[in-house]
């Protein structure tokens, strides 16, 4: 399947999730809901594509929780890579980070095994896959990210401040995930396209407007509003 076709897909599914939301918002209790739902039209999208390994053995495209090619500071609403020996104020190593959802390469799959396609052995990751990226056929095709409000948000001008502290806090959660996204993106070979899918149920036009305006000044944000 050409790169074309899986990445019209992608934007396809994209826009069918935005619609459902928009129109039945109540569906979706939870970001994993949201994933989930996503997944199963993407899928369906590419009618359940699978590719063969260098050994033969089928993959499918789309996968939910990928592994990061780094290790990384996630805690509260901050993001930055660390060293693969920087320590955690509590003395461990820090984690690897996740993707939402990955589409991966066809060409990728087809040139490893699987046990580097999935990169849960991050050494042989490091040592086997990192090293020989190409620019040309990146690992990956497509990384997402989902970011949901379920509850309308308290209006920006509350007595208390409380408003702004609550919305401030989810924009914050959004650039979070878009900077784990610009990251993997940098890596040469690593990530061809990135989206951070963001959804808002309800609340004040002013809130919207603002969030709007606010996270549309990132490109790889997608910003979908319901009532």
């Amino acid at each position: 399947m050409a790169h074309e076709q899986i990445i019209g897909a992608v934007e396809q599914s994209i826009e069918e999730l935005c619609k459902e939301f928009r129109s039945r918002p109540t569906l979706f209790y939870s970001e994993h809901d949201m994933v989930s739902f996503f997944y199963t039209i993407l899928q369906r999208t590419l009618s359940m594509a699978t590719v063969r390994d260098r050994d033969a053995s089928e993959h499918f495209l789309v996968h939910m929780g990928y592994p990061t090619p780094f290790r990384c500071d996630m805690g509260g609403d901050r993001f930055a890579i660390k060293r693969d020996d920087e320590q955690t104020p509590q003395g461990g190593l820090y984690p690897r980070g996740h993707y939402d959802i990955v589409v991966m390469n066809p060409a990728f799959i087809q040139e490893h095994s699987y046990e580097l396609i999935k990169a849960q052995d991050y050494a042989l990751y490091k040592k086997l896959v990192l090293p020989k990226l190409s620019k040309e056929q990146p690992a990956i095709l497509y990384g997402l990210e989902f970011v949901l409000r379920r509850d309308p948000f308290p209006m920006l001008q509350e007595r208390d401040g409380k408003g702004r502290v609550v919305i401030d806090a989810f924009v914050a959660q959004v650039n979070k995930e878009a900077e784990k996204l610009v990251a993997s993106q940098a890596i040469p070979g690593f990530m061809d396209r990135i989206q951070v899918l963001t959804f808002v149920k309800g609340g004040a036009d002013e809130v919207r407007t603002f969030l709007f305006k606010t996270l549309s000044e990132r490109v790889e944000v997608l910003v979908c509003f319901s009532y």
